[in-house]
């Protein structure tokens, strides 16, 4: 995320700064602040130029955004409505409905308006004025206010369900009413349901309330089942969809009973969750008969995934260790985490088959002299690294594999390993392992690794998962910098070691943001005992959830991973695994065995929260 930045110089500029590559960025800068500050027919003048000078242009798109919100606050629709014709956000879409409502432009409009307010999503309030004339038309009945209410339902958003149902006439909301309930407190009205088998209520609220108990209370679930299904409006198709809630219910909380609710359950071969849960479910539980029955019975796209490759052998392996070495050295030699599982199974070096790519530094200098490149390059040394990924695409988005490949050395020489790795996997290039696995901030790795003991490897492997080496990294839950911390969880750790307490915007400091990262690894690792997957799976998810994931009897680890409910959760354990033994090869080190990483994993390895 570029962070703007609060000393934009005053013009006239010098004839240096004129000729400055990206100086058109510093214009627009400028433009936009004024915009903030003192809006005016002078400004719109001079931003309609500056957009007419740059159109198409990356330069050109905050600006344009943002002169476009400020004519619709300013209602100046004779200059907004010819320029924002394709507008897609959904603010300047409905700034473009009230425009055509105010300036008079209503045929087609009531179609328009109806199509933004019936989606499924919170509609921006710049919408209001145009929906209050849909009210006075009439359009907004009855049957359209509760079709716009299914839709936030069917999307499970019951806060938006109920802000919507109340346009729905008494008449027709119990149902709806209903269904809300079912998704807000779906243990109760389950209940209810189960044992007042003559309240009505509709399949799909019924599937989708039993959906959500099954998967925060699959106990429940599980319990509420056998009568819910005596109910005489219970379908068999219905019938069907409880009882996959239930047996996925119960997996996702490692149950007792998830194998046999499988059990029960006719498999469609195309439902890919129930495929693959029944076999972890069976993992979980030790049955691994049972778990080579389902692996042999999933389709060919699934069975043949490394995954259940692995799996298969692991399964073949309960009865014959001697059967199962082919099958774990058909993918032993992959670079892979269930690749290195079966290498270790097998006592064999772990093969990267590292095969680096075409190092052309001629194409390079001709990719670095584009304009568009040299302006990337300046605007990322500048730190505004969403301003050269723009300018980037712009020049290589229809780019074919062998340039990305040449752009991809060209990013890592810039220290731009992001967009390096980035283009690298763009053009299908996975085998170049030591441009892929760059070790930048060296040293403020290795002076957390010191303090924290650590290992170097470890922490970049997470900063490298979690956020590409780029530094200004923000994420939807606001997590920042490096190593992704939310800044409350930052400003604790700091609080808890006598660090000095990081606000917002230090976080994307590197020496702030790897030490506290590291510093929070090692807190996870000590709370679990040095269990390093469960540490890696608390930093994802939380340390409360790897709490509700523990076994009740020591289980080995590669089952346990195998079943973290969360999939980001899950992969992200597996992937740091994998960049583990990546960072250890590229700095000439023997990499750790997975096996030796990865102890069993035992019911009270992690002390309550």
């Amino acid at each position: 995320m570029q962070r703007i930045r609060q000393h934009i110089p005053e013009g006239p500029d010098t004839p240096a700064l004129e000729a400055y590559v990206i100086h058109d960025y510093l214009v627009g800068a400028r433009l936009r602040r004024n915009l903030a500050v003192n809006p005016g027919e002078d400004l719109d003048i001079a931003i309609d130029s500056f957009l007419r000078a740059h159109a198409g242009q990356p330069v050109a798109r905050a600006v344009r955004r943002d002169w476009l919100t400020n004519l619709a606050d300013r209602k100046r629709w004779n200059w907004f409505l010819p320029r924002s014709t394709d507008a897609a956000e959904p603010q300047l879409i409905c700034d473009r409905l009230a425009g055509r409502l105010a300036t008079g432009d209503t045929a087609g409009l009531a179609q328009d308006a109806l199509a933004r307010w019936s989606l499924p999503q919170k509609p921006p309030d710049e919408c209001n004025a145009v929906f209050a004339w849909l009210r006075t038309q009439g359009q907004l009945t009855a049957a359209r206010a509760e079709d716009r209410t299914r839709a936030a339902l069917a999307a499970d958003n019951a806060r938006l369900a109920r802000e919507f149902v109340a346009d729905v006439p008494a008449t027709r909301s119990a149902p709806l009413l209903q269904w809300i309930q079912l998704l807000d407190a779906p243990k109760a009205v389950i209940a209810e349901l189960a044992t007042k088998p003559a309240t009505p209520v509709e399949a799909e609220a019924l599937a989708a309330g039993f959906n959500r108990l099954s998967v925060g209370d699959s106990t429940a679930a599980s319990s509420l089942l056998p009568t819910l299904l005596k109910r005489p409006d219970i379908t068999p198709a219905l019938q069907s969809r409880l009882q996959r809630s239930a047996a996925l219910g119960a997996a996702y909380s490692r149950a007792p009973n998830a194998i046999a609710a499988f059990s029960d359950l006719a498999a469609d071969p195309n439902d890919a969750a129930v495929q693959e849960w029944r076999v972890r479910s069976a993992l979980w539980a030790g049955d691994f008969a049972k778990a080579l029955k389902w692996i042999d019975e999933m389709p060919l796209s699934l069975s043949s995934q490394p995954r259940w490759r692995y799996w298969r052998a692991r399964a073949v392996a309960a009865t014959s260790a001697a059967a199962a070495e082919p099958l774990y050295a058909q993918i032993a030699g992959m670079r892979d985490y269930y690749g290195y599982l079966a290498a270790d199974r097998l006592n064999q070096r772990y093969n990267l088959a590292i095969h680096l790519s075409p190092d052309d530094a001629e194409s390079q200098a001709a990719l670095a002299a584009d304009p568009g490149l040299v302006r990337a390059h300046a605007l990322f040394d500048c730190d505004m690294a969403d301003d050269a990924a723009a300018e980037w695409a712009a020049v290589l988005g229809a780019a074919k594999p062998a340039v990305r490949i040449q752009a991809a050395h060209l990013a890592s020489r810039w220290g731009w390993y992001a967009q390096s790795i980035a283009s690298l996997a763009q053009a299908g290039e996975w085998d170049d392992v030591p441009l892929r696995y760059p070790r930048p901030y060296a040293a403020i790795v290795a002076d957390a690794s010191k303090e924290t003991q650590v290992p170097g490897d470890w922490i970049y492997a997470i900063m490298r998962q979690e956020s590409l080496f780029r530094k200004d990294a923000v994420s939807r839950a606001d997590a920042r910098g490096l190593m992704q911390m939310q800044p409350a969880t930052a400003a604790a750790v700091a609080r808890r070691w006598h660090l000095p307490v990081p606000n917002g915007e230090s976080l994307f400091d590197p020496s702030i943001a790897v030490k506290l990262g590291a510093v929070y690894v090692r807190e996870l690792l000590d709370r679990h005992k040095g269990q390093l997957d469960q540490s890696l799976a608390a930093y994802n998810a939380g340390p409360l959830s790897v709490a509700r994931w523990l076994p009740a009897n020591a289980i080995d680890a590669d089952i346990w991973i195998e079943n973290i409910p969360y999939a980001e959760t899950r992969a992200y354990v597996q992937h740091i695994l994998e960049h583990i033994v990546a960072f250890a090869t590229m700095r000439d080190a023997e990499p750790p065995r997975l096996s030796t990483l990865l102890p069993k994993v035992e019911p009270s390895s992690a002390p309550a929260p």
